[in-house]
């Protein structure tokens, strides 16, 4: 049983550094954001207050900060945690 044990932590904490590498947390921002998700690629999806769904908007990416405008001209922020 020990040995299943280390091999899953080995396994958790190889999942763990891909998903960083990745792109890691991220947390959008935006004037009347519902819900916005990013996760490291070239697009974020951003829902905003008065619209039934989002939309998937390009980013500009620099760093841990990736920025966009919807297409109703909102500006956009998403960090890195």
């Amino acid at each position: 049983m020990r040995t299943f044990a280390m091999i899953a932590g080995a396994l958790f904490g190889a999942l763990s550094s891909a998903l960083a590498q990745q792109g890691g947390t991220w947390t959008c921002s935006a004037p009347g954001l519902v819900n916005g998700e990013y996760s490291g690629g070239d697009s974020a999806y951003i829902h905003l207050t008065g619209f039934s769904s989002g939309g998937r908007y390009a980013v500009n990416r620099q760093g841990n900060t990736a920025t966009g405008v919807t297409a109703n001209g909102t500006r956009f922020t998403c960090r890195r945690r």
